[in-house]
């Protein structure tokens, strides 16, 4: 296990029974029994979403503070970033209240907080200023990019396939830069194009995109991709032209994370036990190798999604294959993919020496 200092970059934290999501009706209502729960949650959930998630479980259960670090046992964790995570508000600065929330559950293990905000709604700044009240610690934004298209197998979080193509939006993607905030892109892999002509217009927005930019189906079927091996090639083929013509922005930075969701195809969360070390490690190595190749350790940053990536593997399981993916970087360099690139990101203001 990697020794030396680490920020989680990307976590979420939510409790649908005390906080506003779109399964806490449903916890509420029917709490008392998960299982009753979960098959009630199986038949009302979309297909797509639970494909997406691969299990309801970690959807409809608590993941606070606690419950990360006691996950991290023995490691040097210096804290983490906490990412927007299904906040439901009907007010128009109602997202604000997820950055507050988190000021009230958290101590210092939180360092940044990436909250939500529509960037073409034309209340962006009042947003902008009520999380800015609500935490010293808020730092950016994430608007949801990743959509299906036409594939109803794959879930859509974004409103429509390329909203970095909307005059409105590209308008509060600047505003984001202007205020010094940064700005998380998750997208999937087919909009990486898209994506790489908003960072090539607009480069004084500092921006990271997460979990190496989702090639679904790249390890195995999800939603009618990665059904063979061809296409499985066509898919990270694709995604390694995509990923290098992104990383020629110096301001583009990139999350090493993600990939243990259920759409990259790979089928662990089906299984009665989980992958090993080492085989997490083989499955994610083309894909670290490319990207720490193509960004430079300074650009990278590693982050466990958790609890998304938890259906398919622990959180020791994990960090203990970024430990044998990054054995060939220097001490250096593999401090910065740990923690000094996540540091200098989000001014999380961590000290790398104990």
């Amino acid at each position: 296990m990697y020794a030396g200092p680490i920020i989680d970059a990307h976590i979420h934290q939510w409790d649908p029974r005390t906080t506003p999501r779109t399964v806490s009706p449903l916890v509420r209502t029917l709490g008392w029994s998960r299982s009753v729960m979960g098959r009630v949650a199986e038949r009302v959930v979309p297909a797509a979403s639970m494909a997406f998630v691969g299990s309801p479980d970690h959807i409809l259960s608590p993941y606070l503070p606690g419950m990360w670090l006691n996950e991290t046992g023995d490691a040097d964790v210096r804290g983490f970033v906490h990412v927007q995570a299904d906040w439901q508000s009907r007010s128009p600065l109602g997202q604000a209240d997820e950055t507050r929330w988190l000021e009230t559950l958290c101590g210092r293990d939180l360092l940044a907080v990436v909250g939500r905000a529509d960037l073409a709604d034309a209340r962006l700044d009042a947003l902008l200023d009520a999380h800015a009240e609500a935490s010293p610690r808020f730092r950016g934004i994430r608007d949801y990019l990743a959509h299906g298209g036409a594939d109803e197998g794959l879930m859509s979080f974004a409103s429509s396939p390329d909203r970095t193509a909307e005059h409105a939006w590209r308008r509060g993607y600047d505003r984001l830069g202007a205020r010094g905030l940064t700005f998380d892109a998750w997208t999937y892999a087919d909009q990486l194009p898209a994506f790489a002509r908003l960072v090539a217009d607009h480069p004084d927005t500092p921006v990271v995109l997460c979990h190496v930019g989702s090639p679904v189906g790249a390890g195995g079927p999800f939603a009618g991709r990665g059904a063979t091996a061809a296409d499985r090639e066509r898919i990270i083929g694709r995604w390694r032209e995509d990923m290098a013509a992104i990383a020629a922005h110096d301001h583009v930075h990139v999350k090493i994370s993600g990939l243990g969701m259920p759409i990259l195809g790979w089928g662990w969360h089906d299984r009665p036990v989980g992958p090993g070390v080492e085989e997490v490690a083989d499955a994610y190595g083309p894909f670290v190798s490319h990207v720490l190749d193509h960004f430079g350790p300074q650009r990278c940053m590693i982050a466990s999604n958790f609890p998304m990536d938890r259906v398919s593997m622990s959180w020791r399981t994990l960090y203990e294959a970024f430990d044998r993916l990054t054995t060939g970087l220097s001490e250096q360099d593999r401090g910065a993919v740990f923690h000094d690139t996540a540091d200098r990101f989000y001014s999380c203001g961590s000290q790398r020496t104990t």
